[in-house]
């Protein structure tokens, strides 16, 4: 008997080893590793989502309504141009299913989200990297000249991730204008709450004016949800209602969509919190440069650590965790010689950067 096998581009994306439900992971007292917020929901979502706990024999609005209606009046859009899934992640999914085919290609910077990759892989697709400049900015002109007349869509984090840096809104306006508009952009907008440069903006203005742009975004970061997973997406009425025939059921649990909406009306609570990050990131950025270690400009709520050579950071991962402290090491991305770290509490950043001193003094001998 032969058994199923499954598609040939599934099969050569990268894989995911399902391990043992009681594999028993590692258990750190700080976790800086998954750009997380380190400050729990607006007490406002936490109300709501208890509220939600009462009815959970009942299924969720199909369209997550109340979080389309408070996001259209937050951001005056148009409520009916908004999709909402379970983590933008999985928004990036619908749309590599509805615009990617087998022989496209598929320009993304070479350190953006990792997600795209697999993807584009998955739809038998030609993922096409571009360089990013010297202080890890993608460079808008790199994009441009790696189209051909197989490009399909371009995915373009902005802010970024890993990097944490940005493009100003000017020179995305421009790489709309330039590119063939039969090509889809894809800004993800993941960190834009974080991104409170005065040239920085999403896009939202792109996806009504031009036909072929949709905005990506999320609450997991800044509002304190990702154990919720929900996001968001802001496009032409065409390619929303074409994502939709992918959603399939009530993705967006009741909880999820109580809590999410609350928790955009919370804006006092979200900038107390924005504040508090900012803060933090700027005081590990100097810290760790005092160290002197180089350390990327980021406008995120982490920040890449870069050591002289990749022996030093697992060094320094292993000493990290030895002490309790988990930090994202880069190596997946190709840079073997960088960590990310994502901001904590104002205590958890103050102990890394204890941890750090420590490790620098003992590695210099």
């Amino acid at each position: 008997m032969s058994k199923i096998k499954a598609n040939d581009f599934v099969q050569d994306s990268p894989s995911q080893i399902q391990p043992s439900a009681n594999t028993k992971k590692p258990e750190f007292k700080i976790s800086l590793a998954f750009n997380e917020s380190p400050y729990p929901p607006s007490p406002k979502a936490i109300e709501a989502y208890h509220e939600a706990v009462g009815m959970l024999n009942r299924y969720p609005n199909y369209y997550s309504a109340d979080v389309r209606e408070v996001l259209g009046k937050k951001y005056n859009l148009n409520d009916t141009k908004i999709m909402c899934a379970a983590g933008s992640e999985q928004i990036l999914s619908y749309i590599a299913r509805s615009y990617i085919a087998e022989g496209d290609e598929v320009i993304h910077p070479r350190y953006g989200f990792m997600v795209y990759r697999f993807n584009i892989a998955m739809q038998g697709a030609t993922a096409v990297a571009i360089e990013h400049d010297e202080n890890y900015v993608i460079v808008v002109d790199n994009i441009l000249k790696a189209v051909t007349d197989k490009t399909r869509v371009v995915f373009f984090d902005n802010p970024g991730n890993p990097t944490g840096t940005y493009v100003p809104y000017s020179e995305v306006v421009r790489l709309r204008e330039e590119l063939p508009d039969h090509i889809l952009l894809v800004l993800d907008a993941a960190y834009a709450e974080f991104a409170t440069k005065d040239d920085y903006d999403c896009g939202f203005d792109l996806v009504d004016s031009h036909e072929n742009v949709i905005v990506t975004r999320t609450l997991s970061k800044l509002y304190g949800l990702s154990g919720l997973r929900i996001g968001w997406a802001y496009s032409t009425s065409e390619i929303i209602n074409t994502m939709m025939h992918l959603k399939g059921g009530f993705n967006v649990s009741k909880p999820a969509q109580m809590a999410g909406a609350a928790a955009v009306l919370d804006q006092d609570y979200a900038d107390e919190c924005l504040k508090k990050c900012q803060d933090g990131i700027e005081y590990l950025t100097s810290e760790l440069r005092n160290m002197g270690l180089k350390v990327t400009d980021s406008v995120c709520n982490f920040i890449m650590l870069h050591f002289e050579n990749s022996d030093q950071m697992k060094a320094c991962d292993a000493y990290l965790k030895e002490n309790g402290i988990m930090v994202g090491p880069l190596g997946a991305y190709g840079m073997e010689k960088t960590l990310r770290v994502t901001v904590g509490t104002e205590e958890e950043n103050q102990a890394f950067i204890k941890a750090m001193k420590d490790f620098m003094v003992i590695s210099r001998g």
